[in-house]
C-alpha cells in the first residue's frame, strides 16, 4: 500500500506510474516468467512504492532475490546465467568472449551477489538507465557505439513478449568464441556433416600441466565438441585468445 509519499492531488496518477514501473521491472528482470504471490519481492515493492527505493534499487533487489536465484542461477550453468544477466540487467548481449569470461570469473571468485552488483553499479548501467529507468531490450533500437554483431546477439536472446527465458542452454557461447553471429554459428556445415568442420582454440593458462608445460595452448576440436571444449578451458582457469576454423 502506498503511503503519503504518493498522496495528494496526483496520488492516483503516481500510484499508476509506480505500478507500471513495477510491472515493467518484473517483466524485464524475470524474463517474462509467471510469478506467484509468494515469488514476488514484497518488501522491495513496498519500499519502492513508498519512495524509499529508486528504480535501480528495485531492479537490484529483484535480481538478488531468492526467486531470481532459483530461476536463473540454480537452474543454469554459469555461461547461460551470465548471458541472461546481461539481457535482464543491461538490456543487451555480451559483446565478446572476453566480456563473458570476465563475468564468469567474477561469479567463480566472488559469488552470486558480486556478479549481480557488477552490472547494477557499472558505469554503463548508470549512463544508460540512471536511477529511474527500468532496463529495456536495447537490441530493439539502434545503439550508438554498438556493433551489428552485438545487435544480432541481443536479438538471439530475445524470447518475445509472451516468451520466457527458461531455455537452459547457452545461446551465445559458440558465437562469442568464434566472433560470429548467432545464426552463422548454428549453421550446419556442408555434405561432410558437422564434424567435418574443425576449430582451433588458442588459449592461455596460468597452470600448465603435462610434459609440454607451455602457457599458450592450442586445442583442435570438431564443431560438435566446440562448446564443451570452451567450457573445459574456463574450468581450468584458462583464457581464450581466439577460436578459428581450421
Amino acid at each position: 500500500m502506498l503511503n503519503s509519499t504518493l498522496a495528494g492531488p496526483n496520488s492516483d496518477l503516481r500510484q499508476s506510474e509506480a505500478q507500471a514501473q513495477l510491472n515493467a521491472a518484473y517483466r524485464q528482470v524475470f524474463g517474462n516468467a509467471h510469478l506467484f504471490e509468494e515469488d514476488r519481492s514484497l518488501t522491495a515493492e513496498s519500499l519502492f512504492c513508498n519512495g524509499d527505493l529508486t528504480v535501480q534499487g528495485l531492479i537490484n533487489a529483484l535480481a538478488l532475490s531468492d526467486t531470481y536465484r532459483r530461476l536463473f542461477f540454480d537452474a543454469n550453468g554459469p555461461y547461460r546465467f551470465v548471458e541472461l544477466n546481461f539481457k535482464h540487467l543491461l538490456g543487451r548481449a555480451p559483446r565478446n568472449q572476453a566480456e563473458l569470461s570476465e563475468h564468469v570469473q567474477i561469479l567463480a571468485d566472488n559469488g552470486y551477489e558480486a556478479e549481480i552488483n557488477s552490472y547494477m553499479y557499472s558505469a554503463e548501467y548508470l549512463e544508460v538507465f540512471g536511477f529511474d529507468t527500468v532496463p529495456f531490450d536495447r537490441g530493439a533500437i539502434s545503439q550508438c557505439g554498438e556493433s551489428n554483431v552485438t545487435y544480432n546477439r541481443t536479438r538471439a536472446l530475445a524470447s518475445g513478449f509472451a516468451g520466457f527465458d527458461g531455455d537452459q542452454q547457452s545461446q551465445l557461447l559458440i558465437s562469442l568464441a568464434t566472433g560470429s553471429t548467432p545464426r552463422d554459428s548454428q549453421k550446419t556445415p556442408g555434405p561432410g556433416g558437422r564434424d567435418s568442420q574443425r576449430f582451433v582454440i588458442r588459449w592461455t593458462t596460468a597452470n600448465p600441466v603435462g610434459v609440454n608445460r607451455r602457457v599458450k595452448q592450442i586445442t583442435t576440436v570438431p564443431f560438435s565438441s566446440l562448446s564443451s571444449a570452451i567450457q573445459s578451458v574456463h574450468r581450468r582457469g584458462g583464457r581464450i585468445a581466439s577460436v578459428t576454423e581450421s
